[in-house]
């Protein structure tokens, strides 16, 4: 059986509060992409001591690894309105055995956004402009 490795997405609070806004389950989205993927839930192994609760952890065989970050970063940009620019940012880390061998790698995912309010503006439409004079009042002569 191929390596198995851990990953443990560290979203920004930005990026938290983006996907509750578009009401999108980050993990669900790359199972459905990436159907070899397994979500566990285990300690943070660098969280400190006492506040080790659980965090979702993805399991993915070592060779599929690579294609984890282009994958969130697509699916973040489809779900980025029209109005908004974000530059999604994944910092990639990751821990190594005595051996070599990678058993965690940690993606730390943040965002710098601008909003472009023109990006959602229709088009403006012109009505035919009146450019012609308006015609003089004629004189009769007395």
């Amino acid at each position: 059986m191929a390596q198995e490795v851990k990953i443990i997405l560290d979203l920004s609070d930005e990026v938290h509060t983006f996907l509750e806004q578009q009401q999108i389950n980050l993990y669900e989205e790359l199972q459905r992409e990436m159907p070899s993927l397994r979500l566990a839930f285990e300690p943070d192994p660098d969280a400190p001591e006492g506040r080790r609760d659980p965090t979702t952890v993805i399991l993915a065989v070592a060779t599929l690894v690579s294609s984890l970050t282009p994958l969130i970063i697509r699916i973040l940009n489809q779900y980025t309105p029209a109005n908004r620019s974000a530059h999604w940012e994944v910092e990639e880390t990751e821990t190594r055995q005595p051996d070599g061998t990678v058993t965690i790698q940690r993606r730390r995912i943040s965002s710098r956004d601008e909003q472009r309010p023109w990006a959602s503006l229709p088009s403006p439409t012109r009505a035919p402009s009146e450019t012609a004079a308006p015609p003089s009042p004629s004189r009769t002569q007395p």
